[in-house]
């Protein structure tokens, strides 16, 4: 497993790279001594009597990189990083944190598929996927220990609000 320590003369940060390049950029990053992660999450697809294990990015279109200003170049002369994220230090230590934590969450990922997921936020538009309550819109009001979605009815000028399992939603695109 990757020790995922912050150098002094290196940092850690996320690059943003082109569409279903990620695998690509990792072994671009191995073959120039590039120190990178990327984590994957199991998905099992059943075609007909067989079923297919494929390991997939846990978060498409990123791989996080410890690297100089020199890795940096090097990286982006690989022709599929459009950007690296530009961090402090603060930042940075909470993402050296969030790798940590993602390692261990991808050693359950092998033997257990993992949905990820956009995190839901106050004010987002929402869509109902599964229950009673499927394919209702609504607006997320609060997340604690339940999310409460608001349905808004504009041209009654009135709202209505309802507890619902986060499992149930997913971000719609404005």
């Amino acid at each position: 497993m990757l020790e995922i320590n912050k150098l002094p003369d290196r940092r850690w940060t996320a690059a943003y790279t082109k569409a279903r390049c990620e695998k690509v950029v990792k072994e671009y990053c191995e073959r120039h001594a590039i120190t990178c992660y990327l984590p994957l999450r199991r998905q099992a697809k059943r075609y007909q009597r067989r079923t297919v294990e494929t390991f997939l990015p846990m978060f498409p279109g990123y791989i996080f990189v410890q690297t100089d200003g020199e890795g940096q170049t090097r990286l982006l002369q690989s022709h599929r990083v459009v950007h690296l994220l530009t961090l402090d230090d603060l930042q940075e230590l909470r993402l050296i944190n969030d790798l940590r934590d993602l390692q261990h969450l991808e050693t359950i990922a092998k033997r257990a598929e993992i949905v990820v997921k956009p995190e839901l936020l106050p004010g987002k538009p929402v869509l109902v996927t599964s229950g009673p309550l499927q394919g209702l819109n609504g607006i997320i009001q609060r997340r604690q220990s339940h999310t409460r979605i608001t349905v808004n009815i504009e041209l009654l000028g009135q709202s209505a609000s309802v507890e619902v399992d986060a499992g149930e939603l997913e971000l719609e695109d404005i």
